[in-house]
């Protein structure tokens, strides 16, 4: 089944004709259609044989066919069994919640038997998980067809399909009809067997094909059949055209136009098909056009008929491109190819007056039957702002709680400001609409607006309040963080109440700004009191930045193993609600995914990444995008994939510049720098640190921001001063840094300036300081097990801490002697290192036990091995050995598999350990 229109459940009672929809209607009807509709055998046969990867796509322009072929592969999988579950989309689908409440719907609908349906969310939103539950609520085999993608499609909506993607249980399939192709990295999932696309070439009719559509005319010449062939290219559109203007006359269709397949073509030919029809007929396909959707009620309303449903069949019968959207055929739509033609002729044969009526009174019927969105938008068409706008108040709050900020941005884009000024509560939702969708000139222009109104009025302290906690919204996105802290306090000022979702986004607000204080305490009071009124508000969205918040309080203070507890129950929870699993639960997983990767559980932040990355992108503020980016970076580092990391920081940099987010572009250049002084490139890393600005390691004010305070300024100048050999000068850098961090109790970043003024001090020399600053910064780590922060810095990290884990027993009275021995031995077994106390017995335990694997290597292969060991990225060792960067990842593959490791940091152990290095 497939969802269709779904009136809003605070209409429906009451109102006449409100069962006309079941809350989840459905796909067209899979059985062939009456009008001579050919069987797609090639595709349907290539479909046939990859029943079991999760993802189908079939993408092609208008008037291909996509849907007909989705129909025809559906009818042959409900033959063997199949359920079947459609969903058709619309524009107004985009909001990640609403859509995946209408395919949970469409789900369920498909199940056989409703006593196993799981109930789903009161509101109009539903979660991952709840469509995971609908999943496997179908027994047997399911396959789920997503139609018209591209009417929805956005970065959140693609995020949100990537995720249903890699969870699909086995036996179910997901299949996407589309204009566009979807942003989920398709071929990887083709390389991995995991996706087919059907694409315009397969889905264009062959010379076979067309012979076939036209056999009711049985008199038609092989040659004319070709010269329809190639005057279309095969396009199943204009072939309907074409044989549509054929019945009825005595003579063949009229000559086509020389332009090819273009617009223009498709335009003339269903003009054609249009005059070719009767009168009375043409008025009903002219009054059946104007809504996207008509069913026989609307029709009836809009015509003055009392035959809707005769009407809709006969104009389905006959082939003119309407197809039903629900398995019961109530709902109808014409296609979109055809249903532009039959427009432009209604606003020729209709004045401009009657157009606008028509669009009122369809408005009214969908305001009766409780349909309050599409209501709104034909109110808007109608130039009725005012009807349009009294709607929307009633909900918009509705919409908020909701997340639905694209349907919303959509309204506030059609209205006027003069409408939207006496909607206050319209007013404030566009506020935080347009912030979040980062559209901030259009922001800040209501946000004066409304401070105008309040001005004039003379507004109380609540309302000043109310207004206030909005500025929240476009305020943080625009990373303005000294103003998010000054905002917060002013709204719990005003807020006399001390209750609701405004003072708890204030809190919230404030409580960042704390925290970028390093005042821990009071920022840990306010979250407090923040999640007990988001938790009674509901507010899902401001609860996920609550517990990031808290996140990255509890991370500063060198808490990771409570974050990463916090974070996963957030996550969790977050999963198992509505909205925020799609939405402001992206932030939760930007930090989640930075605080595994920190634990090295790097498959699994990836993941997390994968998923989230296009809706982060979308919509989320600087830190958390900021977050994802650089972990991903690291990851494509680790992976030896310098040129992908080298595009993430492209990307994050892009992003800065074109939403003017200066501290994206900041943390790019400073990770470029990082990447160019640890591949020991130091050309190139002083190159880049020209390029990276000052003053951008700590904040506006002093602020310290969790993304920056372990690199950007400090750090990133401090390494480069190492690699070029500018010890005293580094020391001068990191020494009163990591005093700071100490008195500020930032001991994250404590360690980090601990570890890289070890290195320094190590290089130069001066063992025992080295080491005495490193166990410093190990008995931070220790209690929490921080891998990467350590494991990042490279092979001079791991040769310290091998050195240091060989004099640990020269130091019997080092206090917590024993957790600083198992972090270190923890420490060493992720890097690779091959030490006695980290490995099995039987692994190494001389040099001859470990020489069959090494004398496997080619002499090429040793050279590539030594390299790495010393450094070299992929660009670097085929640079130097002129080869492809390609050739140079075959060979570490080979290497890797040969010595039965999986890293880098491996292989720097294995060089050391056979010699090739020093």
């Amino acid at each position: 089944m497939t969802a269709a229109l779904e009136p809003d459940k605070s209409g429906l009672e009451g109102k006449r004709g409100a069962t006309l929809l079941a809350p989840a209607s459905i796909a067209p009807a899979i059985v062939t259609a009456p009008n001579n509709q050919v069987q797609r055998k090639f595709q349907l046969e290539r479909l046939k044989n990859h029943t079991a990867v999760r993802l189908i796509v079939v993408q092609a322009p208008a008037g291909f066919g996509k849907t007909t072929l989705l129909r025809q592969y559906c009818a042959r999988r409900e033959s063997a069994g199949a359920a079947i579950a459609w969903l058709h989309l619309e524009s107004y689908y985009s909001d990640p919640s609403r859509f995946l409440r209408l395919l949970c719907e469409a789900v369920l609908a498909s199940a056989t038997n409703e006593g196993t349906r799981p109930p789903l969310p009161d509101n109009s939103s539903a979660s991952v998980q709840d469509f995971l539950r609908s999943v496997r609520a179908v027994p047997g085999e399911l396959v789920i067809v997503i139609d018209n993608f591209e009417q929805a499609a956005h970065s959140g909506m693609e995020a949100v399909i990537a995720q249903l993607v890699r969870v699909l249980p086995k036996g179910a399939q997901l299949c996407i009809g589309t204009r566009v192709v979807p942003a989920i990295n398709l071929p990887r999932l083709q390389l991995r067997e995991q996706a087919v696309v059907v694409n315009v070439e397969g889905l264009r009719f062959r010379s076979n094909e067309t012979a076939e559509f036209f056999r009711e005319f049985r008199d038609i010449s092989e040659a004319e059949v070709d010269r329809y062939q190639t005057a279309t290219d095969g396009w199943p559109a204009a072939l309907q055209c074409i044989r549509l203007s054929m019945r009825g006359r005595p003579a063949r269709a009229r000559s086509l136009p020389a332009s090819g397949v273009t617009p223009d073509l498709i335009d003339f030919l269903a003009t054609d098909v249009f005059e070719n029809l009767s009168a009375d007929f043409q008025r009903v396909l002219l009054e059946a056009c104007m809504p996207e959707r008509i069913c026989p009620e609307l029709l009836e309303h809009v015509s003055g008929r009392n035959d809707g449903a005769a009407c809709l069949n006969e104009i389905e019968h006959l082939g003119l491109f309407l197809s039903p959207v629900d398995m019961e055929r109530r709902w109808f739509r014409f296609h979109t190819v055809f249903r532009q033609v039959l427009l432009t002729r209604l606003r020729r044969e209709m004045t401009e007056a009657q157009v606008l009526a028509l669009h009122k009174k369809i408005a009214g019927w969908y305001e009766e039957h409780g349909f309050s969105e599409e209501a709104i938008l034909h109110y808007i068409e109608a130039t009725d702002e005012e009807a349009a706008a009294g709607l929307l108040d009633t909900i918009i709050e509705r919409l908020v709680s909701e997340e639905r900020l694209d349907l919303i941005v959509r309204y506030a884009d059609r209205l006027s400001l003069d409408t939207l000024r006496k909607y206050s509560r319209i007013l404030n939702a566009a506020i935080i609409a347009y912030g979040f969708r980062r559209d901030f000139a259009k922001a800040n222009r209501i946000v004066a607006l409304r401070k105008a109104e309040l001005e004039k009025n003379g507004a109380s302290r609540e309302d000043w309040g109310v207004h206030n906690y909005t500025r929240i919204f476009p305020i943080a996105a625009q990373d303005h963080v000294a103003e998010i802290g000054r905002t917060g306090a002013e709204v719990m000022e005003q807020l006399a109440d001390r209750q609701g979702l405004e003072y708890a986004v204030a809190l919230n607000a404030r409580a960042y700004w704390l925290y970028l204080n390093s005042r821990f305490e009071e920022a840990r009071d306010m979250l407090a009191q923040a999640r007990a009124l988001h938790d009674e508000a509901h507010n899902l969205f401001g609860l996920s930045y609550c517990e990031w918040i808290h996140a990255n309080v509890v991370a500063a203070q060198g808490g990771n193993e409570e974050a990463l507890k916090s974070l996963k129950q957030a996550y969790a929870h977050n999963e198992e609600c509505a909205a925020a699993s799609v939405t402001a639960g992206s932030v939760i997983a930007a930090c989640l995914a930075e605080t595994l990767y920190e634990r090295n559980c790097i498959a699994e932040a990836e993941t997390l990444l994968h998923d989230h990355l296009l809706l982060l992108e979308q919509q989320a503020i600087v830190e958390p995008l900021a977050l994802a980016f650089l972990t991903m970076a690291r990851i494509a580092n680790l992976r030896g994939e310098e040129r992908e990391a080298e595009e993430v920081l492209d990307r994050l940099m892009y992003l800065g510049h074109r939403y003017n987010l200066r501290r994206l572009v900041t943390y790019a250049k400073a990770e470029l720098v990082r990447q160019a002084t640890l591949a020991g490139d130091l050309d190139k890393a002083r190159t880049r640190y020209a390029g990276l600005a000052s003053g951008d390691g700590e904040g506006d004010d002093g602020l310290l921001f969790h993304a920056g305070e372990t690199e950007a300024q400090t750090i990133t100048e401090a390494r480069l001063l190492i690699l070029s050999g500018r010890h005293a000068d580094a020391r001068a850098l990191l020494q009163p840094a990591a005093r700071k961090a100490r008195l500020q109790r930032r001991m994250r970043r404590f360690m980090k300036l601990n570890l890289l003024l070890a290195i320094s001090l190590n290089v130069e020399g001066q063992v025992n300081a080295a080491r005495r600053a490193l166990i410093e910064a190990l008995r931070i780590g220790a209690p929490d097990q921080f891998i990467r922060l350590v494991l990042d810095e490279g092979p001079q990290a791991v040769r310290l801490l091998h050195e240091a884990r060989q004099a640990l027993p020269k130091f019997p009275d080092l206090p917590q002697k024993d957790l600083v021995s198992a972090y270190l031995d923890r420490l060493l077994a992720e890097a690779g290192e091959f030490t006695p106390v980290a490995m099995p017995e039987q692994e190494f335990e001389d040099e001859d036990a470990g020489a069959p694997l090494l004398e496997d290597l080619t002499e090429r292969e040793r050279e590539i091995l030594r390299l790495v060991s010393n450094g070299f990225s992929n660009k670097a060792l085929a640079d130097r050995l002129s080869l492809s960067t390609n050739t140079v990842k075959w060979h570490l593959r080979n290497i890797f598999e040969k010595l039965q490791i999986s890293n880098r940091m491996q292989a720097v152990s294995v060089a050391r350990h056979f010699g090739l290095i020093d």
